[in-house]
């Protein structure tokens, strides 16, 4: 009998054992990992252009913020108190990227006139990468005269990942405001949009955007954004608050 109980006890220690072993393997194989950047690891050929404020090239951002997730365990990547934005030529005429960290970027498609023809946002999540593409029926203004407002609908299609998804963004310009760059006071447009976002993903948020008259360069930024998205493993909350301010006005490259 106590030779019984003995195997019956080294029986239960090796499940016990074997269970924690793979556990401990799918935590490692789905860990989570938020990469910082340093300037030339932005992954871009940078173009630079005559280094005037929002000429192609790379700048530079005074950031705070952070993304989290429910997905799995849950996660939360903090930005780094520096990031960058590239402005290079792309798409329908202009790509301005904004990439906090490895794992995470936004890239906007602007036309000639300054129109947005969509946009791209990557996130990736225990090593699991997924890029949503927003394409506009028809490129947007995102920028107008003081006071006046509009509405624009962008669309992701289906993919293997999420399904199909729109987006109501009503845009507002609220006025011209005067920023200070480095010690230099600079003429903004100080537009907000807010996202209403249906279908595969469900959404709300606020971005409120300073635009150097004249460019697509942001001078400051602020984001707070909320969505809970259909996916393979049930619905994914996700939730992103963050502010950037432009350090200098005078592209790198």
């Amino acid at each position: 009998m106590r030779k019984r109980g003995k195997l019956a006890l080294a029986v239960v220690g090796g499940l016990v054992l074997a269970l924690v072993i793979a556990w401990a393997v799918v935590l490692f194989a789905f860990r989570d990992v938020a990469t910082t950047l340093d300037e030339e690891d932005v992954g871009l050929t940078v173009i630079t252009g005559a280094g005037r404020p929002g000429d192609y090239g790379l700048y530079v951002y005074a950031t705070t913020g952070y993304e989290t997730t429910d997905a799995l365990a849950g996660a939360r990547h903090d930005y780094p108190g520096e990031t960058y934005l590239t402005i290079q030529p792309g798409g329908c005429g202009t790509l301005v990227r904004w990439q906090p960290i490895a794992q995470r970027y936004e890239e906007w498609d602007y036309c000639p006139d300054g129109r947005l023809a969509g946009r791209s946002a990557y996130f990736e999540w225990f090593q699991f990468g997924n890029t949503d593409r927003w394409e506009c029926s028809e490129p947007v203004a995102v920028q107008g005269e003081p006071g006046s407002s509009w509405v624009a609908e962008c669309i992701r299609p289906e993919t293997p990942n999420a399904a199909a998804a729109a987006e109501i963004i009503t845009y507002e310009a609220l006025g011209y405001e005067i920023l200070t760059v480095d010690s230099t006071g600079v003429q903004t447009l100080h537009v907000r949009a807010v996202v209403v976002g249906t279908g595969g993903s469900v959404a709300e948020g606020q971005v409120d955007t300073w635009y150097l008259v004249g460019t697509n360069l942001p001078v400051r930024r602020v984001v707070v954004h909320d969505s809970t998205t259909d996916s393979r493993i049930g619905s994914v909350r996700y939730h992103e608050s963050a502010e950037i301010n432009l350090v200098s006005l005078e592209p790198r490259g």
